[in-house]
């Protein structure tokens, strides 16, 4: 039976609501959807430029390396030290210049070392002092006291390697000046990036100093 006004029964009115109800329940959960897509779209862009930043660190100082080892004189001696849970890696009479700029160098002491933090990663950085203290400090076992200056930071793992052309193995220390490794090699992982990098650099012991 209708009413008098010719309206619809108050039922009607509750049907109204309740599809509008779900309309907002629908709308809302699309809403959510697109925002987790854009947040997940966002972090992944995210994580890319922060892998394709640690990837372009890791080339450049490959490249830094590689270049100074290639210029490195006859006349350097070269050897390794452990000093607590450092590596060294410790050039005399070498002139080293870390730096992209071709200013040239001085010639001198040139420390290379994997560097703990507190927060158990390491650092790879280097000390570079004009004048050669380093017999010294390497017999006495002493802490270096320069400035040293990052390389490469938040490291979870590296490691050296050095062949020796007489034996034709690869050494994982080199405590004699008196000969020099033919290559070199570094391994390491960066803090975040699942596989390990390596790098191997030609070391040309023919080379006479300039």
């Amino acid at each position: 039976m209708r009413n008098q006004s010719g309206n619809r029964p108050a039922g009607g009115r509750g049907f109204l609501l309740l599809e509008v109800l779900l309309a907002l329940a629908v709308l809302s959960i699309v809403v959510v959807m697109i925002f987790q897509i854009v947040q997940t779209t966002l972090r992944v862009a995210s994580d890319i430029n922060f892998l394709e930043r640690q990837q372009q660190k890791v080339d450049g100082i490959c490249e830094l390396l590689r270049r100074n080892f290639v210029a490195m004189p006859q006349s350097t001696l070269f050897q390794t030290r452990k000093n607590g849970n450092a590596f060294e890696l410790i050039f005399r009479d070498a002139p080293f210049y870390f730096s992209w700029l071709g200013t040239g160098a001085q010639y001198g002491t040139v420390v290379i070392a994997s560097r703990p933090r507190a927060d158990g990663r390491i650092d790879l950085s280097i000390l570079q002092e004009p004048e050669d203290a380093s017999k010294t400090i390497v017999d006495t076992k002493t802490e270096w006291k320069g400035t040293w200056l990052p390389l490469l930071t938040d490291i979870d793992q590296i490691s050296w390697r050095f062949f020796d052309p007489q034996s034709g193995k690869w050494s994982t220390e080199w405590p004699d000046t008196g000969i020099k490794p033919s290559l070199i090699e570094i391994t390491l992982k960066l803090a975040g990036r699942p596989h390990v990098e390596r790098g191997v650099f030609r070391w040309p012991v023919a080379q006479t100093n300039a």
